[in-house]
């Protein structure tokens, strides 16, 4: 598991703040006019002897509980969980105090956004033409997975893809010039927004319905088992050879998925054959 404390923290934060209510007091103005009709989880509503209405601001229900995920829960789940042992936990905090892998997570994050930016531009002056959906204000997930991920893991994506596949290893200019529908593109023009595909790279992304990149991804991680208790391995051009794998072989399938794939069904049962 490659994966550090700054990288657990960041992508909890990044999931709470969707959630967070404002904090600003909600006042109505006292009327003879207003009649509350029914109450409301907003406001508390008393009725004064003088006949006007008073009101007292509410705090907001939240939809769900923030996310807050403090190290020392998170090493102790992976003690507990999954049997890390003391040093393999120590190591993921070394992050901490690196800083020329600050700086690489730093420099992706910053990729991520500029890039969208660009598309958005492109796309207002008609040079980027049909689905186009970009992935601002995420860029902690695709800079984290470029700090953690090597080339040969295999990675899945879905509609929203430019930025994993920048951080995939994917050249930008390709990136680019496959939204532009050119033949320097990824995929020669064809494939477009939603279908960035870099063979060397093992990126297949941008499957246009919800969740369906989650049963390849599931099935690429058995192909890495099979690989390894087969005894095959892929050539210089990806194509599979009858030479057995390093004995350090540690690919792992990565997939990106939102909150939306992660309640289809699809989820469950891939969950169910993992």
């Amino acid at each position: 598991m490659r994966i550090s404390t700054t990288a657990l923290a960041t992508l909890a934060a990044t999931g709470a703040s969707a959630f967070l209510p404002s904090q600003k007091s909600f006042a109505v103005q006292k009327s003879q006019a207003f009649v509350q009709t029914r109450p409301s989880p907003l406001f508390s509503t008393t009725a004064p002897a003088n006949g006007e209405v008073a009101t007292e601001a509410a705090t907001p229900t939240v939809m769900r509980p923030p996310v807050d995920l403090p190290w020392s829960d998170i090493s102790a789940q992976l003690s507990d969980a999954f049997g890390y042992s003391a040093e393999e936990i120590e190591s993921y905090a070394s992050l901490e105090n690196d800083k020329e892998g600050l700086m690489k997570l730093y420099k992706a994050m910053q990729l991520a956004r500029c890039f969208e930016n660009a598309c958005n531009q492109q796309y207002m002056q008609g040079k980027i033409r049909g689905f186009m959906h970009l992935d601002n204000g995420q860029e902690s997930i695709p800079g984290l997975v470029d700090y953690a991920i090597k080339n040969g893991d295999m990675k899945f994506s879905y509609y929203r893809e430019h930025t994993h596949a920048l951080a995939s290893g994917v050249d930008a200019g390709e990136v680019m010039a496959e939204l532009m529908m050119k033949d320097t593109g990824s995929c020669r023009g064809a494939g477009g927004s939603m279908h960035i595909f870099d063979k060397e790279k093992y990126f297949q992304g941008g499957w246009a319905l919800v969740a369906e990149q989650l049963p390849y991804a599931c099935g690429a991680a058995k192909s890495i088992l099979l690989d390894r208790a087969m005894g095959m391995s892929d050539d210089e051009n990806i194509v599979k050879q009858n030479v057995a794998p390093p004995a350090d072989d540690d690919r792992i399938s990565v997939v990106f998925v939102g909150e939306g794939g992660a309640q289809n069904g699809r989820m469950a049962e891939l969950l169910n054959a993992a």
